[in-house]
């Protein structure tokens, strides 16, 4: 998912392998004595790229490295499907994920510093029809607020991903999703509010978002292969292929993401990194493109001023920062002394992440065909502190605890649910159980029987369920498995609960009361 974002841990791979190869080429990067900021040296940059790689077991990864206008790196290692001879090349696509969320924010600044519209705008200026239940969100969400995920609502991701409706749809429902906390009150991340702004981007553009963005971002940037959908990056001769793990934890090739019929302005792109380079170029360059204007610097720097605090990680800890914070569509905080812009991306198969070092005239792109954040985390620091002359750290060891650390309180979240069950009870006849069950922002489940078991059918997804004891089900432990790596859900259970006439009147999925619909 995207989010899905950028924020998912997934399942790790196999940690075999040759110590000697891994202890020479980790003295090679790691033991080297630090450079000058001024002296880039591209056979460590490849070098860094190669040990990630190897480390993580990634098919393949692709950076490019920017400074002082100049292309200093472009190019990949690996391959773009494991068993595959095709290289990773500099012209490679792969989805960015969330990182489109800056592109979301600069079109919205080209219609700001047009007067078509302002930050501050009423968010149903554009969308008469846009509604959130809180009071005070309904009547002062602006457009602003939707950029930099402060709306008071948790991520609800599920309402687009997947979903068989449309990107409209997702939006609407958000008019019946209950408050997380205050309006402005704290960072939450949000998709479905960048949905919202690509929706109100092409209400006042009149025109959809991605055209707009093809039209006055991806064209003057000479971003010539940047595309939108899965079936248009598999339409290219030179194209990544998603990966992600097998239950025993080894890498394997997956299916795309369709999103044919859902492009999102929260996180759609598909791109190389030879069109990022020129990415990184005009943010480099406060708007400018080979000395053109693109974007009238004011404007394009609103985009990195920062709107509301972040908690810091254990990896901005681990880097020395004392704040972090979210502009619009970009994450700002500091790295080991120097202040940086950044935001990663996530989407089925593929991690990303694009870096700015704003005073150093530095920027840095990483993409990946497999679903690891710690690939594009361990390599993006590596090559910051490179780049940046800094002291070294063996960041893949870093990010590989960190990642064991969260798959161990998932596993102890699953013991204590398991831990939890009530031996020897049964369920009740199944059909008391089947029927629809609805709920305003998340639609209706249908439970229906098949043989001695039950299936829920919801959104686009079929899950058989497990009686686990009383009136509580589970999803058998591959379908759990399988959603868990889709979708980001925790260990869900499905919980009915009867009424004083005997009957089945609600269920409770997704943290969500769905109430029966009478036949």
């Amino acid at each position: 998912m995207q989010n899905a974002d950028c924020r998912r841990q997934n399942k790790k791979p196999n940690k075999e392998r040759s110590n000697f190869g891994i202890v020479a080429l980790v003295t090679a990067i790691l033991g080297a004595s630090p450079l000058s900021a001024a002296e880039p040296s591209v056979t460590v940059i490849e070098e860094i790229l190669r040990h990630t790689r190897d480390f993580w077991h990634a098919p393949g990864i692709a950076a490019a490295v920017v400074r002082d206008d100049k292309v200093i790196y472009l190019n990949g290692v690996g391959v773009r499907e494991l068993d595959s001879d095709k290289p990773v090349t500099a012209d490679t696509l792969f989805a960015i994920g969330s990182c489109t969320k800056a592109f979301t924010a600069t079109a919205l600044a080209l219609l700001v510093a047009e007067g078509q519209a302002h930050w501050d705008d009423p968010v149903r200026r554009h969308l008469p029809w846009f509604r959130l239940d809180d009071p005070l969100a309904d009547r002062d969400v602006r457009l602003d607020d939707l950029l930099c995920h402060r709306i008071g609502l948790a991520a609800h991701d599920l309402l687009w991903y997947g979903a068989p409706w449309d990107i409209e749809e997702s939006v609407r429902r958000m008019a019946f999703l209950e408050r997380s906390s205050s309006f402005r009150s704290k960072y939450e991340y949000n998709n479905l509010a960048y949905l919202a702004a690509g929706l109100a981007i092409g209400a006042i553009a009149k025109q959809p978002w991605h055209t707009f963005v093809q039209e006055r971002l991806f064209k003057p940037l000479k971003m010539k292969n940047a595309v939108f959908t899965s079936g248009e990056a598999q339409r290219s001769a030179d194209h990544a292929s998603p990966h992600g793990h097998d239950s025993a934890g080894k890498v394997k090739a997956i299916p795309w993401y369709n999103d044919d019929k859902q492009i999102r302005a929260s996180g759609s792109i598909k791109a190389s990194v030879r069109d990022l380079s020129q990415w990184l170029r005009f943010q480099l360059a406060d708007g400018k493109m080979d000395g053109k204007q693109v974007v009238p610097a004011a404007a394009l720097a609103e985009t990195h001023v920062p709107r509301i605090p972040v908690p810091l990680s254990a990896a901005d800890h681990a880097a020395g920062a004392v704040q972090s914070s979210y502009a619009l569509g970009w994450h700002i905080r500091d790295y080991r002394g120097h202040a940086i812009h950044e935001h990663g991306g996530a989407v089925k198969g593929f991690r990303a992440r694009i870096i700015l070092v704003p005073r150093e005239k530095l920027g840095l792109v990483l993409l990946t065909n497999l679903q690891d954040m710690g690939i594009v985390q361990a390599a993006g620091n590596n090559l910051l502190d490179h780049l940046l002359g800094l002291e070294k750290k063996d960041w893949d060891a870093f990010f590989d605890k960190e990642h064991r650390k969260a798959e161990q309180a998932q596993k102890e979240r699953l013991r204590k649910l398991l831990a939890g069950r009530v031996q020897g009870t049964k369920a009740k006849d199944l059909d008391l159980y089947v029927g629809t069950y609805a709920e305003p922002a998340y639609g209706t489940v249908q439970i229906t029987r098949k043989g001695n078991a039950l299936l829920l059918a919801w959104s686009s997804y079929q899950i058989p369920l497990k009686h686990f004891h009383y009136d509580t089900f589970l999803t058998p432990t591959e379908d759990l498995q399988l959603l868990l790596a889709e979708a980001d859900l925790r260990a869900e259970s499905v919980v009915f609960e009867m009424n004083e006439e005997g009957e089945m009147s609600t269920l409770r999925f997704l943290g969500r009361k769905f109430t029966r619909v009478p036949k």
